[in-house]
């Protein structure tokens, strides 16, 4: 069986990751990119689980690259810690 790649978790420093995804009332965002609408379901059904709010950016060459980590210039999305409010 073939799985699609998904870009997720990877858009937030170790230290934040390791604190607990419920923040007061809210939980953190992860967010997820991916070409693979099956695959998504399956990693966002495992960040709620995990206590996250999965927020998809979109297929991975268009909202992947907003979470990107590059030498020298970051995408916007990067090392962002926000969260969603319910």
């Amino acid at each position: 069986m073939e799985h699609g790649l998904v870009k997720a978790f990877n858009h937030l420093a170790a230290p934040v990751l390791a604190q607990e995804p419920d923040v007061g009332p809210g939980r953190r965002v992860i967010f997820l990119s991916s070409d693979d609408e099956g695959a998504a379901a399956t990693v966002a059904a495992l960040a709620e689980k995990l206590g996250y709010a999965p927020v998809s950016l979109g297929k991975i060459v268009e909202g992947g690259q907003l979470a990107h980590a590059r030498d020298k210039s970051w995408a916007p999305l990067i090392f962002q810690d926000l969260v969603k409010f319910q």
